[in-house]
């Protein structure tokens, strides 16, 4: 764990935005699951928790040792925890101002959606409260991080700054303490129990939907689903999946609000139902359970759920189904294209989008839909990429429409091996669905830049090379050159193609020399590394054509042989 912490620490401070992102989620839920035991209120922990990131991001060059930054971090949140109180102590927040700010900032009905989880989280957390107040704060404590945040005591040693032997003591303590509740424990806290001792407890309660799944087929389906729903908030309605079961037909649903899955999973249906659960819990479940043992799922008369593998069964906590939005289906009219085809599209496109989230930029593909074909086209106003397929004969029309990236990842994992798709479109929103899927997506709502005008219409020449000799050569450069300058130069004649680039030491030059198959003219142009690598991991072609008119204008690269397919690369400002 620590030398995990230092490899992230010494990435950070070199720039890598990733590492820092991957920082935070490694210990996001500790420290929210700290400061809201400290003050006792989700939100405001939700506050602290960014401010204390924030405070990483900060001041994290001052950290002397990095193997003490789990001690670090927790002296930073426990220091914005008592400076909370100090500063709340006789303040109140007017309650109109909360109601108003929460209606203005979602659509109402995501609003009233949103505030029924809230209420049930609250009720569940209100139970665990109470419960927790029966033990000393050290205990309550590592009881909150073990079963809530499922630390580790290693995890927690580190994290408090406490020898493990220590951490393990106060948890048997504190389990020892709460023996007399163990009931509610099991349900809250979510502890593995007996299926003799689930038998008794249920002896009066009954049960409502039963099913039976093979582990292989129903995690498979759950770690699709799992992608799609909402993990930011573990409170909010739609970071549950939906499992509805009718006749003998099983399907499970999840969504995030802007693109939602709905697929069929093989399992028998014993007793029919529909229940919510959370996505996260239900895999975690499931992964760690043997695959020769069929998993049981049952429902009972007051929303819990049971899942059952073998001896064990496990019980969390559902939700009715009512305020889960509803997944429309594809309908009859919908077009019909070969699975490979579309993959095809996505895969020489989404990459060349724009990744970030910046409203000056659309985030998306666009799928222009032409007479006799569709252009599929993707740009970050760096490098662009385009390509296209038989015309896409929508009901309803329109010139096109842009479907966000995130979809576009979706769609190629969700139909990986599909051999037809059948794509719909409804109002803003477009449907991808093969035999036993249905993915939904809005779309980007935003005017597509006129990427035509960027493409050049003659070239003064071109060079064919193979692509694996460029790319390897140019990955091989970058390798070796200054970690702080992307750039490569590539010096282009009809005989060959020399890459350079200078090296981190002393600035001095290196190069390779790769000979071409055949080409025209002659030109010296400067390129983004990455993204040249990128680029031609994309083509599928064994040779690559690089077609240019001068220095200053993109380089095209596309497939040799192959004119659907065009790749646009802007040139970087080189040293004379």
């Amino acid at each position: 764990m620590r030398n995990d912490d230092v490899a992230l620490i010494q990435r950070i401070l070199t720039g890598d935005e990733n590492a820092f992102a991957s920082l935070v989620r490694k210990y996001q839920g500790q420290v929210h699951a700290f400061a809201r035991r400290k003050i006792g209120d989700f939100q405001i922990a939700e506050d602290i928790t960014q401010e204390t990131f924030l405070q990483v991001y900060q001041k994290l060059e001052t950290l002397e040792d990095p193997t003490l930054f789990s001690k670090w971090l927790y002296a930073i949140v426990n220091h914005l925890c008592i400076a909370w109180f100090r500063k709340n102590r006789l303040q109140t927040e007017p309650l109109e101002e909360i109601c108003i700010l929460g209606i203005e900032t979602e659509p109402y009905s995501r609003y009233i959606a949103s505030e029924h989880a809230k209420i049930a989280a609250e009720a569940q957390r209100d139970l665990v409260e109470k419960l927790l107040t029966k033990l000393k704060e050290r205990d309550r404590k590592v009881i909150t991080l073990h079963y809530f945040e499922e630390m580790t005591s290693l995890e927690i040693s580190e994290f408090l700054g406490v020898s493990e032997n220590t951490i393990k003591s106060r948890i048997r303590r504190a389990r020892q303490q709460l023996k007399k509740y163990q009931s509610i424990i099991q349900e809250v806290l979510d502890i593995r129990i007996e299926r003799k001792d689930c038998f008794y407890n249920h002896l009066n309660e009954g049960f409502g939907m039963k099913l039976t799944f093979e582990k292989d087929d129903l995690l498979a389906s759950l770690q699709v689903l799992e992608s799609v729903a909402n993990r930011q908030d573990t409170a909010h309605i739609l970071s549950n999946v939906l499992i509805q079961a009718e006749g003998s037909t099983i399907e499970c649903m999840a969504t995030d609000a802007e693109i939602g899955i709905r697929m069929k999973v093989d399992g028998t249906v014993k007793a029919e139902g529909t229940i919510l659960v959370s996505a996260e819990k239900l895999v975690d479940i499931v992964k760690a359970w043997p695959a020769e043992k069929p998993i049981d799922l049952a429902t009972t008369t007051d929303d819990q759920v049971e899942i059952t593998s073998g001896d064990s069964t496990r019980k969390i906590v559902g939700f009715p189904d009512k305020e889960f939005p509803q997944l429309p289906s594809v309908g009859t009219e919908a077009f019909a294209i070969n699975g490979e085809i579309l993959r095809s599209v996505l895969h020489k496109t989404g990459f060349a989008a724009y990744t970030k989230e910046d409203r000056r930029f659309i985030n998306g593909l666009y799928f222009n839909l032409l007479e006799d074909r569709t252009e599929v086209v993707a740009t970050d106003a760096v490098q662009l990429a385009l390509t296209h397929c038989e015309p896409l004969k929508l009901s309803g029309g329109g010139d096109g429409f842009i479907v966000p990236l995130k979809a576009v990842k979706e769609i190629e994992r969700t139909f990986a091996n599909a051999s037809e798709i059948r794509i719909s479109r409804i109002e803003n929103q477009i449907l991808f669905a093969d035999a036993d899927t249905t993915l939904t997506t809005r779309l980007v709502d935003a005017e597509y830049p006129e990427y035509d005008s960027v493409i050049p219409a003659s070239f003064e020449g071109h060079v064919v090379v193979p692509k694996a000799s460029i790319m390897d050569t140019t990955r091989d450069i970058f390798a070796r050159a200054n970690p702080r300058n992307a750039l490569v130069c590539l010096e282009i004649n009809p005989q060959q193609i020399r890459i350079s680039a200078k090296t981190s030491e002393t600035e001095d030059e290196i190069h390779e020399t790769l000979a071409a198959e055949s080409g025209t003219g002659s030109v010296r142009i400067g390129l983004n590394a990455q993204m040249l690598i990128e680029t031609l991991s994309h083509i599928e072609t064994a040779s690559v054509s690089l077609a240019f008119r001068n220095a200053m204008k993109p380089l095209v690269v596309k497939p040799s042989g192959d004119e659907g397919h065009i790749c646009l690369l802007t040139p970087m400002i080189m040293d004379s």
